[in-house]
C-alpha cells in the first residue's frame, strides 16, 4: 500500500515538474483564468441589473461558480480522450500490460492535471474574485466540514460517470464526442453551465432524479447553506446510492470492455 502511495506521489510530482518546465503555460492559465472570471462577472452584472434575478445574490452567484472551478479541477476527468487515444494509437496495449494498472495510470493524470489546474486556474479565480467581487464565506465550520465530504462524493460520481461513458470508446471509431456528450450532460442536469436553482419547476424535477446534480451542485448548496438539516442527510444518501450503483455499473462494463479487448486480439 505505501509503495503504491509513494509511487502515485512520485507520478504526480515528475507531471507538474513536465508542465512547469514550459513557463508559457503558467502565464497562458492565469491569464485564461482571470479573462473566465472577468467575462463571467460582466455577464452575471448585467443580469442582475434587469431586476430578474430575485433568488439570489450576485455574489452568492459569483461564489457559486469560483467554489464550482475549484472542485471541478478536482473530480471533473476527460478519461474519454485519453482512452480513446490510447485506442486509437494502439498504446492501449502497452498500458494494461504495465505493472501499474490503467486505472492507475489515469487517476495519476487526473491528478497531475488538478494541481497544475489548482495553481495556473482555480487559485487565480478565488484570489482575483475574493479582492474585487466579493466571495461569500461558508455559512459554518460544520457546513463547511460536510461541504468537503460532499465533494469528495461528489467526485467519486462525476469520475463514475466520466468512465462509464468514456468505455464506449472501446466499440466506437471515433472519440472526440464523447467528452462533449459528457459535459453537455453535467452543464444540463448537474449545473456547471448554469444554477439549478435559475430552472423552471419541470426540469429542477428532472435533475432530482438523475446523478449529474450531486456531483457539483449538491456540494455547492451545502457550501452556501441552501442545503440544511435533515436535507443533509438526504443528500449524503442520496450520494452514496449513486455512488454504489454507478460503481456497480462501471465494473460491469469494466468486465465487457476487457472481454472485448480479448477478443480483438489486442
Amino acid at each position: 500500500m505505501l509503495n503504491a502511495l509513494n509511487l502515485y506521489r512520485i507520478t504526480i510530482a515528475k507531471g507538474i515538474q513536465q508542465f512547469a518546465t514550459y513557463r508559457a503555460n503558467i502565464f497562458a492559465g492565469i491569464m485564461s483564468a482571470l479573462f473566465t472570471l472577468g467575462a463571467r462577472y460582466a455577464l452575471w452584472l448585467a443580469l442582475f441589473a434587469t431586476g430578474n434575478a430575485t433568488d439570489t445574490t450576485l455574489v452568492e452567484t459569483m461564489t457559486y461558480f469560483v467554489i464550482m472551478d475549484i472542485i471541478m479541477v478536482w473530480t471533473t476527468s476527460s478519461f474519454g480522450n485519453r482512452i480513446g487515444s490510447d485506442i486509437q494509437s494502439g498504446n492501449i496495449s502497452m498500458a494494461l500490460t504495465r505493472p501499474r494498472t490503467y486505472h492507475f495510470q489515469l487517476f495519476a493524470g487526473l491528478h497531475t492535471g488538478a494541481v497544475a489546474s489548482t495553481i495556473t486556474y482555480s487559485l487565480p479565480i478565488f484570489i482575483a474574485a475574493a479582492i474585487f467581487i466579493g466571495v461569500s464565506p461558508p455559512v459554518s465550520i460544520l457546513a463547511f466540514g460536510i461541504f468537503i465530504l460532499t465533494a469528495v462524493l461528489g467526485g467519486a460520481i462525476y469520475i463514475l460517470v466520466d468512465l462509464i461513458i468514456s468505455y464506449s470508446a472501446f466499440w466506437l471509431t471515433d472519440y472526440w464526442y464523447i467528452s462533449w456528450y459528457k459535459q453537455a450532460l453535467f452543464a444540463l442536469f448537474g449545473g456547471t453551465a448554469l444554477p439549478l436553482w435559475f430552472y423552471p419547476g419541470w426540469l429542477l424535477a428532472i435533475t432530482r432524479v438523475l446523478p449529474f446534480r450531486f456531483a457539483l451542485f449538491a456540494p455547492i448548496e451545502v457550501y452556501l447553506g441552501r442545503i440544511q438539516g435533515m436535507d443533509v442527510l438526504q443528500t449524503l444518501g442520496m450520494q452514496a446510492a449513486w455512488i454504489i450503483a454507478l460503481f456497480a455499473v462501471e465494473r460491469l462494463v469494466w468486465c465487457r470492455v476487457q472481454y472485448k479487448i480479448v477478443v480483438q486480439g489486442g
